[in-house]
């Protein structure tokens, strides 16, 4: 298969030619790209077009944000496929090559690789731009499109909000207790398991036991200049299919402070998109708004509507 010049071919986690890890289609790939080998993990059972979902994630996280999405939408008989972008958790990390434009080109080279010729698409954060720039480029490649908190117009105050999550890259921890002792005391999360476990699989163990997260620093600040260089408030004009908004309604420098989505964008992104509409989960901020509950449900509600079984 060809994609933008690439031929991809599909792997396992452990280098085997497969296209599932398990008989039920969840479990841990990998896809060579000319490039770059881009990680993945699915739920589910592998399907039609219809009922693939793709989760795309925000600028500094992995799949491992989608750990309540995915297995919740697999249990509705959808298959959810959680990539990591290119120099994020498990995928390469090149020197170069961080912008919209790539990623794009990655979650539909894993399309193809999986004979998806049209799937719903679920964008967090960077993920909602990815989403509205595929849906713009390809839009028979997109059903449905979810935007999470993201997808106007950045606001002035955005690198000071997202401050507290970005200041770990780049950073020397001397243990991974170290690691998770600092990522514990984050401000804006609620500690659980879930969290432990994003953190955990973030964290690059060296061999003499000091901790780096995984992303690194250079590949953020490449991606931050390419982002502040795109045409991004131009795509919202261009997405035709029908998309749900999800907005945070707590912000990150304070109750009302620090949105990355504030009110007036969201509801001028639903003026611009024909078939959209609006929900706004009460108690979370930009992270956390991610693993709520009134989001998942949203989400499984929306992708049901006139659903093809």
């Amino acid at each position: 298969m060809r994609l933008f010049g690439k031929r991809a071919s599909q792997v396992d986690a452990d280098g085997d030619s497969a296209a599932a890890t398990s008989s039920d289609g969840a479990g841990a790939h990998d896809l060579r790209l000319p490039d770059v080998t881009i990680h993945y993990q699915s739920w589910g059972q592998p399907s039609t077009s219809e009922r693939a979902v793709v989760l795309i994630h925000g600028l500094t996280a992995s799949s491992m944000e989608f750990a309540e999405l995915g297995p919740a939408l697999a249990a509705q008989g959808y298959y959810a496929i959680a990539l990591d972008l290119r120099g994020r958790g498990l995928s390469s990390k090149p020197a170069h090559g961080y912008n919209v434009a790539f990623h794009a080109a990655d979650v539909l080279a894993i399309c193809d690789a999986l004979h998806l010729d049209a799937v719903n698409v679920v964008g967090h954060s960077l993920g909602a731009v990815i989403g509205m720039y595929i849906t713009a480029i390809a839009p028979q490649r997109v059903r449905k499109l979810v935007l999470i908190d993201a997808g106007g117009n950045i606001p002035a105050d955005t690198a000071q909000a997202i401050s507290a999550s970005v200041s770990r890259l780049g950073t020397v921890y001397p243990s991974l207790d170290a690691f998770l002792g600092l990522m514990r005391q984050l401000p804006m999360l609620q500690w659980n398991d879930l969290w432990e476990q994003y953190f955990r699989y973030d964290a690059d163990v060296r061999p003499d036991g000091t901790v780096t997260s995984r992303v690194p620093k250079a590949a953020i600040e490449e991606e931050s200049l390419a982002l502040a260089l795109t045409r991004s408030d131009a795509l919202p004009d261009l997405v035709k299919c029908p998309t749900l908004v999800v907005r945070a309604t707590v912000g990150l420098l304070g109750p009302d402070a620090g949105f990355i989505l504030p009110r007036d964008e969201a509801a001028r992104l639903c003026s611009v998109i024909a078939d959209c509409r609006l929900l706004e989960v009460p108690d979370t901020n930009h992270y956390t708004v991610v693993v709520a509950d009134a989001t998942v449900a949203g989400i499984k509600d929306f992708l049901a509507e006139n659903a093809v079984e």
